[in-house]
Order: C-alpha cells, then structure tokens, then sequence
C-alpha cells in the first residue's frame, strides 16, 4: 500500500513539489494558470526555483502564456495526491478518532508513500467515501472532482436554512475554534442575522455570533426543500437535571472509538436520554440511557444530539 520514504535532499524537494501539486489541485483550478509564490511556507526561493525546475523536467508543469500551468500529467499526479490526502484524513478519523490537527498532519505525511493501488485498497475498505472529514471531496479513481452547489456562509440570506457543507481546516487556529462551538459536516443550521463583521446562525437551539473571520471558512448547501428543517433539534449537553431527550443522532465529526463508545453506550436513534445529576463543576454529567447511569464529559454530550418528547 505505501512506498518507500528517504530522508534526503532530493527527496524533500521532490515532498515539496508534490505538496505544490496538491495546493494547486486544491484550488480546484486545474487548467488556469498559478504563481508558486507563497504556495508553501517555509520555502525559500532557492528551494522554489528547484521544485519548478523539477516539474519542468518531469513535464508536470510548464510555464505558457505568461504563467505556469500543469499539464496533462500534472493534472493527474496532482488529483492524485489530493485523493491520497483525504482518504489519509478519512481512514485516521473513522478507525483512529484521531483529532483534527494530527488526522491533517499525519494525512501530509503519508501522501507521499501511498501508491495508487493502495489508494484503490483504503477507498475500497472505507466503502469508497465521497467526502472527507472536513466535507472535501474525494477525487474518484476517474481522477474527477464532485462539485457540490456551495456557497459561504456569511453569503447567505437571513432567515434561509442550510447544511454545513465544508469547514476549511487551515489555518488550524480557525478551524479548532469553529470545532470548539460544535460545527461540524452535515449539520442544520439557520442565518439568522448578516452583519457587518460577523453572522449570527442558530444550531440545534443555540445561537452563534461567528465574526467574519470564521463565517469565511464555513460552505453550505441550501438545506433540502422536501424535508422540513429539524427546529426541535438540541445538544444533549442542553438538557437540565430531571429532564429527557431522545437520541436523534451523534455528530459526524465524532468518529473513531469515541463514536464506537458512544453507540456502546446506547447512543443510538430512538434511545430515552434522562440528566440525573452533574459534578459541582458541570463535568462529568450522569446519564441515564438503556436502563444505565453512564457518565459523559461536557464536550461528549455536545456531540449527541436529541429531541425533546412533546
């Protein structure tokens, strides 16, 4: 499945050119031309000069009409790299629950080592994902792209529904804070208020003021017109001692053994949720679920979401 990693010189140009290739594919903009400039971090411009030199040689790239463009090959290696890298992330997060910053840093790594045949292996085993953890979508074997009608955020009309369909992981900063207040892929939302500087949404009951900033990083679909929009939605987190919830389902950026342990939990669909008690600091809470007082961190709950018997 992988292939063989050396530590030197030529080989890190050659990591680095490939980590170009993918930023391009990135972009989604496989047949306009780019500027290598300030595409990698980090990168000197002696280093540059080298990584262009060498996919020129290698007939990845080539500078046309006043700018450098990928060719056929290029095109190909790039969505290649793309699709290493998100089912690198997808894998680690589903069989792992590794967090954000590490399922990113270690999917960067092994890129470079996955050959096509075991890209064909880990999408196969993984029942050929579409989309990563991050809603990004996954190259096919095809080496074809998914284009998905989004739009940002903060570009959405107040009072329309929607899905988040995309949070952008970079810079990791950004993308921890927006997981840090609960967003994740596939969830309901509502634009409440567009102002200037910020956009204020409602997620399972809640309010959230998102500046700018964030609201950027955010792509959502218009929420399906035959389904109505699930209002009666809550966090698990919400309830107070005595009160009851049913589970309607653990949020998809909960994954790994944390989901394996939830669901063994009896977090599942349908399942009677009752809050007991909590710790004088509000962590751990009790639960009562399937006949059992199971207890739950804050930031676990969060990730259940319920709704309230009428």
């Amino acid at each position: 499945m992988f292939g063989k990693r050396k530590g030197t010189d030529r080989e890190r140009i050659r990591e680095r050119s490939e980590d170009l290739l993918k930023a391009v594919a990135h972009g989604r903009d496989l047949e306009g031309s780019w500027d290598p400039a300030g595409m990698l971090p980090g990168v000197s411009g002696a280093q540059l000069d080298r990584i262009m030199e060498r996919l020129e040689q290698e007939e990845l790239a080539e500078w046309r009409d006043g700018g450098w463009r990928l060719t056929a090959a290029g095109r190909r290696r790039a969505l290649e790299l793309l699709r290493a890298h998100r089912l690198m992330e997808t894998w680690l997060s589903r069989q792992r629950g590794r967090p954000a910053k590490e399922v990113h840093a270690e999917a960067d790594k092994a890129e470079h080592l996955l050959t096509p045949a075991g890209m064909d292996e880990l999408a196969d085993l993984m029942k050929r994902p579409r989309f990563d953890p991050h809603g990004d979508p996954i190259p096919e074997r095809r080496h074809d792209l998914h284009h998905p009608q989004q739009k940002h955020l903060k570009d959405m009309a107040e009072g329309s529904a929607a899905l988040v369909a995309h949070i952008e992981d970079e810079p990791e900063s950004d993308y921890l804070e927006l997981q840090h207040m609960g967003l994740a892929v596939e969830l309901p939302v509502r634009i409440l208020k567009q102002e200037h500087g910020s956009t204020r949404i409602e997620l399972a009951g809640e309010q959230l003021e998102l500046p700018t900033r964030l609201a950027a990083h955010i792509e959502v679909v218009p929420f399906p017109e035959d389904r109505p929009f699930p209002d009666h939605l809550r966090r698990l987190s919400s309830l107070k001692q005595g009160e009851s919830g049913l589970v309607e389902f653990i949020s998809p950026a909960c994954m790994g053994p944390e989901r394996r342990r939830l669901l063994d939990f009896g977090m599942v669909p349908g399942s009677e949720v009752t809050c007991e008690f909590a710790s004088p600091f509000q962590s751990p809470i009790a639960y009562r679920v399937r006949g059992t007082t199971i207890g739950l961190r804050n930031s676990q709950a969060m990730e259940i979401f319920i709704r309230k018997p009428s």
